[in-house]
């Protein structure tokens, strides 16, 4: 029955004069089509209280009323209540399919357009800002030019996906089946693309995480009303009309177990299109675990005066909602009964199917995939809270071999191809944060069986990591962590190996400097070892004597000008700067280990620089350093801009300096000879 109010209403308006009986269904929606406006909604949201005209119209109004949103909501939501939930939820998913495949919209536009989806759930606009909202259709709903001429913008893609998300959370409930996973699974599979179109607006997020809880049936208590001097009435939660097609049968066993692993399924996918939305904001990849882990492990390392990154997550609302929006992606893993284990178990097992795919409607749990990457930003979600906030967290002890090992295989690239390091900052900033969890929760670790190839592949893959990140605070984790787990294989041999390996085939220039850089460690570690030796007769370690550096010395010394051999003048000098940051630190090496009286002597340097001949290799950097530096003087090398050429002369000067360093502490040892 239609309401008084709609019943002595203006004859002249078109939606009332035309009300069924007067038409049929059909021409009646046609009509509304070319007559709707946002003026008429308050009109319309009186007509579609009649359960049985909402019924039958409802679910094709939806296409038309989007594009008056925010006025239109209270509309849509008429419709997900007293529509046929059905074929309401029908619609709702092949409009979420159109919004997954439209080209994402214009940045700046769509940031324009994000607090509109704080108005949708505003539903006492005044008369004004429901006319400022009047939006433009292009399907044959009627529009009115605002007082300038100027159509106003139709709604964002965000505030679409908002709405039609909040009449999902109203739909599934409603629909009574022997089968519901049926409806659930088709839906599910129709936001994720769209969501991912949208995912870095906190608006969208919120909506599918409260889409998420909806459906998942787990209820907490509320929290207590606050006092006010302002007495204001609670207004009650509209009620939903029954399914007309409803079935009374109690679900199955297995079915509810489906519907709750498509839930978890669906968690996983949106935590990681979530994450890998969160932009690289002044170098803060995603959470940047990895940087508040090393600022709660070693706070001395914390630079004065500098903002930590616990600070940033804490002062700027943007870095500050990531932790709120995770927090919540965290309490419904556990409202869905995600398990680590389990997270574990799906980040390390080979490829599955993938939710993002279009798959045939499942039959059985069994059949429903989690995503990898999401379990891995929801293992590490786990990590985070119990280490960096003190919330209770039942994690597995997690290992190098096999959990760490699996992680890695599953979330990084292809070691062979080089192709570690194309992946998104927050997945690596998350994958090195469960890294350093392991190293400092084993500091002893005993791998069985082949030990070496399980080091390497490890290695390989974190040392990759530290030469390809764009971001310099995740190639300075990778570094770190690459270095920690080199230093814990517990044979000296294989770590000697891994570092010529490194030093012979590497194509990274600054991955050989890092090798420098652990054998410099390694040496400074056994001098320490042997300084507190206890056994006078044991036997030395081989980075406390000189065959590391014998075995080391062709691949440390190369000869500058062999590898220049037969290049312009423009191409030597792009060759030289490639080499330099290696360059530099294989001179600071020397430097540090000429200029120890202790360590020169142990390690016989003397005799290493007459066999390498050091002399010529450090003559031969100082006078190419020279001759570069005096080319681009004399503007023969082309070098970008002024800023570039300035560049330029300071790495070939910082050079000479460093060259003539070592000459000198050379001299010390008695090879001062570049005449040699």
């Amino acid at each position: 029955m239609l309401s008084n109010k709609i019943q002595m209403g203006d004859n002249d308006n078109p939606l009332l004069k035309a009300l069924p009986p007067e038409t049929d269904y059909l021409s009646y929606l046609t009509i509304l089509e070319y007559n709707l406006t946002a003026e008429q909604l308050p009109t319309l949201h009186d007509i579609l209280q009649d359960t049985t005209l909402n019924a039958n119209i409802g679910w094709d109004l939806v296409h038309l009323l989007l594009p008056l949103l925010p006025a239109s909501q209270q509309c849509l939501q008429d419709v997900a209540r007293l529509g046929n939930p059905r074929e309401v939820v029908l619609k709702v998913t092949e409009l979420l399919e159109g919004l997954g495949e439209e080209e994402e919209a214009d940045d700046q536009e769509e940031t324009e357009n994000i607090e509109e989806a704080e108005r949708v759930k505003e539903l006492g606009a005044s008369n004004d800002e429901v006319n400022e909202d009047k939006a433009q259709d292009g399907h044959g709903v009627a529009l009115e030019s605002t007082s300038s001429g100027e159509q106003p913008k139709p709604p964002s893609k965000g505030v679409k996906f908002t709405a039609l998300l909040d009449m999902l959370s109203v739909l599934h409930p409603r629909i009574k089946t022997k089968y519901p996973s049926r409806f659930l699974s088709t839906s599910l599979q129709a936001v994720l693309p769209a969501y991912s179109q949208v995912a870095r607006t906190t608006e969208a997020t919120e909506a599918v995480l409260g889409f998420i809880k909806a459906l998942s049936g787990t209820k907490r208590p509320r929290l207590p009303p606050r006092k006010s001097s302002a007495m204001i009435p609670r207004q009650a939660t509209p009620v939903s009309a029954p399914d007309p097609e409803g079935q009374d049968e109690a679900l199955g066993v297995d079915e509810r177990g489906l519907q709750s692993r498509l839930l978890q399924s669906f968690l996983t996918y949106v935590t990681e299109a979530y994450m890998n939305s969160t932009a690289l904001d002044e170098d803060v990849p995603g959470l940047a675990w990895s940087s508040r882990y090393q600022e709660e492990l070693h706070p001395e390392k914390i630079v004065p005066g500098r903002r930590t990154y616990g600070s940033l997550f804490v002062e700027e609302e943007h870095l500050h909602e990531r932790d709120t929006i995770t927090g919540h992606i965290l309490s419904l893993s556990r409202d869905l009964k995600l398990r680590a284990e389990e997270l574990l178990s799906t980040i390390t097992k080979p490829d599955g199917l993938d939710m993002n795919e279009k798959q045939e409607l499942p039959s059985s749990a069994s059949d429903v995939p989690l995503s990898k990457t999401g379990s891995i930003y929801i293992l590490a979600t786990m990590a985070a809270s119990s280490t960096l906030f003190d919330a209770p967290a039942s994690l597995p002890s997690l290992s190098l071999v096999p959990d760490f090992v699996g992680i890695l295989g599953s979330s990084l690239g292809d070691s062979a191809t080089g192709s570690t390091g194309a992946e998104t900052e927050p997945l690596i900033d998350a994958v090195l944060f469960l890294g350093f969890l392991v190293i400092n929760s084993q500091p002893n670790m005993l791998v069985e069986g082949d030990s070496d190839h399980v080091f390497n592949n490890v290695l390989q893959r974190l040392s990759l990591l530290s030469a390809n990140m764009p971001s310099p605070v995740l190639r300075y984790h990778a570094h770190l962590l690459t270095s920690t787990i080199l230093h814990l294989n517990p044979s000296e041999n294989s770590r000697l190996a891994f570092m010529r390996d490194t030093l012979e085939h590497c194509p990274f220039e600054n991955l050989k400097a890092s090798a420098i850089g652990w054998l410099k460690d390694e040496i400074l570690a056994a001098e320490k070892a042997e300084q507190s030796k206890k056994e006078p007769d044991a036997e030395d370690p081989i980075f406390a004597t000189s065959t590391a550096l014998i075995t080391l010395a062709p691949f440390i010394f190369p000869n500058p000008e062999k590898l220049m051999e037969g290049q312009s003048i423009m191409d030597r000098y792009a060759t030289f700067q490639a080499h330099q940051p290696f360059y530099l630190a294989v001179l600071n090496l020397l430097y540090l280990l000429l200029s120890s009286a202790t360590l020169s002597s142990r390690l016989q340097m003397a005799e290493v620089a007459k066999q390498n001949e050091l002399p010529r290799f450090l003559d031969s950097l100082l006078q190419a350093s020279k001759r570069f530096q005096s080319s681009l003087a004399n503007d023969e090398l082309e070098d970008g801009d002024e800023q570039g050429r300035n560049d330029g002369f300071l790495g070939m000067e910082l050079l000479e300096m460093t060259v003539e360093q070592a000459q000198h502490a050379l001299s010390k040892v008695g090879m001062q000879d570049l005449e040699a």
